[in-house]
């Protein structure tokens, strides 16, 4: 028996490398899985149980049109994974405003919005789950990017809030912070997450000095992440709601 058969997860930022990641993971385990990025799905996996749709997550109306979709194709959710998120890595005095209302805009703001969507729906089922992302920042900050460091500290009070709100509906909202995780979030260059030779992980320099963080002495893997998102998911976690969880090799002691 597979620890979520009968069950629907809904992963927004299911295109990414962790999103991937934690998609392959739902479905080895029996779930269905509804896949929803705001780049076209580049369809990695051919499965019966996973579907695709576009989802711009800043915007309710494409949470509307996503969920339409998961409905028509699996009939209900019970797993929201809000796996997505930007970043402008600058110093404080150089992070223009704009820069500042796009960052909040997707990293939190749109988790709120998921989270309004989505509720209604696993309010229909007897339970579930709801995991969203923080980061190494949420748990220790720095003094770069501080659009991102407000908007991921943020998400701790949104997780709380939303944990005790629909405690009595028997569901679970929890946040992963993830430390150094070795993906194009800190290897390429991409309009969420811009990097060039001074910021990205493919620079050795970069890349053994961020190491070198590390109490544990390596990156953390998707796979690492995907772990945690599953077993958080299951029964297993029952009576663990409104946590914050590193998993970051011990980078935030």
């Amino acid at each position: 028996m597979k620890k979520f058969n009968g069950e629907v997860a809904f992963v927004a930022g299911g295109s990414g490398g962790m999103g991937t990641e934690i998609v392959k993971k739902f479905l080895i385990e029996g779930a269905k899985v509804v896949s929803a990025d705001i780049n076209d799905p580049s369809k990695k996996i051919n499965d019966d149980n996973l579907t695709y749709c576009k989802l711009d997550a800043t915007d309710p109306i494409s949470w509307d049109k996503a969920i339409k979709h998961s409905l028509k194709k699996f009939k209900k959710i019970s797993i929201l994974v809000n796996c997505f998120g930007s970043n402008y890595r600058k110093e404080f005095k150089d992070q223009t405003i704009e820069e500042w209302n796009k960052i909040l805009n997707i990293n939190l703001t749109a988790v709120f919005i998921g989270i309004n969507s989505v509720i209604p729906i696993i309010e229909k089922e007897k339970g579930g789950s709801v995991i969203n992302f923080g980061s190494i920042v949420t748990m220790r900050p720095g003094s770069t990017g501080p659009a991102y460091q407000a908007s991921k500290t943020g998400l701790i009070g949104l997780t709380k809030s939303a944990a005790l709100s629909f405690a009595k509906k028997n569901i679970r909202f929890n946040l992963i912070c993830p430390g150094h995780v070795d993906t194009d979030f800190i290897r390429a260059d991409n309009s969420y997450s811009p990097n060039d030779w001074s910021t990205s992980i493919n620079n050795p320099e970069n890349y053994n000095s961020r190491k070198k963080q590390i109490p544990l002495k390596n990156f953390q893997d998707p796979e690492d992440i995907a772990n945690l998102v599953l077993f958080l998911a299951s029964s297993e976690s029952k009576m663990i709601t409104g946590a914050v969880i590193p998993v970051d090799g011990g980078s935030s002691l």
